[in-house]
């Protein structure tokens, strides 16, 4: 990537801020990011030093490239003004005045609205592509393109509540999406064919050190419920993007990998764990690809056209176009078909609670999906184990963990578990418990109920893997604060209440 500017994050790392109002002119970009983050409306900049092109340009480079950082606050930046000041040879008072496409209150409202579709469909375990596909499909199956709306088409709270907008809208939800789940994403700004002289946006992300082109706009097509969602702009290649996209190449990464070719043939499948399971595009039999094995192999389920396929309560529904386009199940572990009507299905598509199913009499039926005993409760999955305790899985963050539960009715003894083996055994009974383990020169861990920190009458027991924190045990041993024991694998601790274990040099 090749840009004049210092990055956000390389702003940030030196201890500036919004609240920073001199600055060089390297740091015009992320000083601007700095106060779009906040959506500050009205701000001064004094920018020192020698200017490597006129002010005017200066600005217009900076505001030209904010996207590439922080897109969901910065694209929502609708208006830019400015006005400014020679006071010395080499320095420059600039005074911004910015409009925004969406109140603080709307920001508040989507990112906590995220947060809610997120934790229905993602689990910690599930791998990048899982969660990049599982996110990709919402998105085009939920929302159309629409340029007329009430609210801006090109704003993500007008997206979200009326299910209509632009492709500004469905690149932005899909990039802010991305950082929650915490995985590298560009928001790309461009042209595309057939767009006319208007712009284009959509996303880059990065799997396994390769980043790839995602176009949920144009991989969404048809505007009505159960519409058909296709891949062909789905983990894309640049030499491929470059047929009928164009971007400022300069500025993002280089997506060389053409390794989910697989995907962009395909249409309307439905994710079974690492399976894809779909309508093969030559003789539309229904096939699986498992795309936790590379290279990739497409491999035929069932000799059976099929359309509109789904995937809940364990089984997957689809219309069998080999026998008069009736709805039918598959059950994958007994791998049985089973005919579930004798009329012909017009169309399949899924809401929160429901599968509907609308037949060519315009009667319809509503599978219901069913509350399994995985439920998702805060930010936790949780399984009542066969020992009557609750198993809560901690949510992955970076060098972090958390998990938060919530007990109606009999409270039970929990246990917090992590992907990579972390365990906390608690056995007092609460109503409600937050657990946040994070790793910083040391380890620190904080319980509450109700926002209170806990203390509890039976110690809690933490199991934690040596290899994620090397030096715990030296630190414990200098301590003597807390009862533990090793061994080659794990590290036991027994606590009381929320604590910090620094690890000093």
């Amino acid at each position: 990537m090749k840009t004049y500017f210092e990055s956000y994050e390389q702003y940030k790392r030196q201890g500036n801020s919004m609240k920073t109002t001199t600055i060089t002119a390297k740091q015009l970009l992320p000083a601007l990011i700095a106060h779009m983050e906040r959506m500050d409306r009205q701000f001064t900049l004094h920018i020192n030093g020698q200017l490597p092109m006129p002010i005017d340009s200066l600005i217009k480079e900076a505001f030209d490239q904010c996207h590439l950082e922080q897109p969901f606050y910065t694209q929502h930046c609708e208006k830019r003004s400015y006005k400014y000041r020679q006071l010395t040879k080499n320095r420059i008072k600039v005074e911004f005045t910015l409009r925004y496409r969406m109140a603080r209150q709307e920001e508040k409202w989507i990112v906590d609205e995220i947060q809610a579709i997120l934790k229905k469909r993602i689990h910690p375990v599930m791998s990048t592509l899982q969660k990049i596909l599982i996110v990709h499909d919402y998105i085009a199956r939920t929302y159309s393109y629409e340029r007329h709306t009430e609210g801006s088409p090109f704003a993500v709270y007008t997206f979200m509540n009326e299910k209509h907008g632009v492709c500004m809208a469905y690149a932005l939800l899909f990039e802010k999406m991305m950082e929650v789940l915490e995985i590298p994403c560009y928001y790309v700004i461009g042209k595309a064919a057939g767009e006319g002289t208007e712009g284009h946006a959509w996303n880059m992300v990065k799997i396994d050190d390769h980043w790839y082109h995602v176009d949920v706009t144009w991989n969404d097509i048809g505007s009505i419920p159960g519409k058909e969602v296709r891949y062909r702009y789905f983990l894309v290649a640049d030499e491929k993007m470059r047929h009928d996209h164009e971007w400022n190449e300069d500025h993002y990464p280089i997506c060389s990998s053409e390794k989910f070719e697989a995907f962009h043939r395909l249409y309307d499948g439905c994710l079974v764990n690492t399976s894809l399971y779909y309508s093969h595009p030559g003789n539309g039999h229904l096939y699986e690809t498992n795309f936790s094995d590379y290279p990739f192999q497409a491999k035929q389920k069932f000799p059976v056209k099929i359309q509109f396929c789904f995937y809940i309560n364990g089984l997957v529904y689809f219309r069998n176009d080999s026998h008069n386009g009736y709805l039918y199940q598959l059950d994958l572990d007994a791998e049985e078909l089973t005919q579930l009507s004798a009329e012909k299905v017009i169309r399949i598509y899924e809401t929160e609670t429901t599968l509907e199913v609308l037949y060519a009499d315009q009667t319809t039926r509503s599978i219901q999906k069913s509350i399994s005993a995985d439920i998702v409760s805060q930010n936790s999955l949780i399984v009542e184990t066969a020992e009557n305790r609750l198993e809560v899985l901690l949510d992955t963050f970076g060098d972090g963990w958390v998990a938060s539960v919530e007990q109606q009715a009999d409270r039970l003894p929990i246990v917090f578990k992590s992907a990579d083996g972390i365990e906390l055994n608690i056995d007092d009974h609460y109503k409600q418990l937050t657990v946040d383990l994070y790793i910083n020169r040391g380890l620190h861990i904080q319980m509450t109920s109700n926002r209170k920190n806990v203390e509890f009458k039976q110690p809690a027991q933490l199991k934690m893997p040596i290899a994620l924190i090397p030096g715990l045990e030296q630190q414990l041993s200098k301590q003597n604060a807390l009862e533990y024991f090793a061994d080659e694998q794990f590290i036991y601790i027994q606590l009381y209440k929320s604590v910090t274990i620094q690890l000093k040099k």
